[in-house]
């Protein structure tokens, strides 16, 4: 055995692997006449690895959120992409995260040559983030025309924010204060919000506006004489339903 600057070597060498490169040996017969025939060429070639491709190393969801799509990683011109679940297992494509439960999830993915040589494992953390619950409120009821209402309000886990809707599902500015202008029933939505962006369902607020009674029928004017007795309480004719 020869080196490929011609040294003879003690035994069959063992390429390294440790730089991507060609390495050549040489190789000849020697019969026990010391006659040595001609060298054969052996051509070693130590093939790159691909980097670890570019990806999104932490990405967040929220519970139960739809039109997650699925992941992605930017290979090297030429090399194909490897997908991993958490366990190691080789995954058929880029893998789609669920969201059905609050937690992590850790995928990995790598590069592939033609060559067969695949470079090293890029990590992805999917983190699932929990929904607040509803907010606790109350149905409200007011009379039409009534001044002084206050402000819709709800109870609210310490760190979240409340979102506040109307009826048709606008988002409002904040806690709407109801018109008693109208006799109606008002709906009114509201849900909490984490800092994380997760929102949680809907609370409603069912706002009743009640019609004020008309005035009662009275004798409007009534006239009596100093000290005459036998005088009747005053009398006024209600509506059905009233005091």
């Amino acid at each position: 055995w020869y080196n490929e600057t011609g040294q003879v070597l003690q035994s069959a060498p063992t390429p390294s692997t440790a730089v991507a490169r060609t390495l050549k040996y040489y190789v000849a017969q020697k019969f026990d006449t010391e006659c040595e025939g001609p060298k054969a060429e052996i051509v070693v070639t130590i093939n790159p690895l691909p980097a670890a491709p570019a990806v999104s190393a932490t990405l967040a969801y929220c519970q139960n959120q739809t039109g997650v799509p699925e992941l992605n990683a930017t290979a090297t011109s030429g090399a194909t992409l490897v997908w991993y679940n958490g366990a190691g297992q080789v995954l058929p494509s880029a893998p789609t995260p669920s969201t059905a439960m609050v937690g992590t999830q850790t995928y990995y993915v790598s590069q592939k040559f033609s060559t067969g040589c695949e470079g090293p494992k890029a990590e992805i953390v999917v983190t699932i983030n929990p929904l607040p619950a509803a907010p606790t409120v109350s149905d409200v009821t007011y009379c039409q025309n009534q001044t002084g209402i206050p402000a819709l309000t709800a109870t609210k886990e310490t760190i979240a924010v409340l979102v506040w809707y109307n009826e048709t599902g606008q988002i409002l500015p904040s806690a709407p204060t109801p018109s008693t202008a109208t006799v109606g029933v008002q709906k009114y939505y509201v849900t909490q919000k984490f800092s994380k962006g997760c929102e949680g369902d809907k609370a409603e607020i069912t706002v009743t506006i009640n019609p004020l009674p008309a005035a009662p029928t009275v004798s409007a004017t009534l006239a009596y004489c100093q000290n005459q007795t036998g005088v009747q309480p005053l009398t006024a004719t209600k509506g059905n339903n009233a005091t």
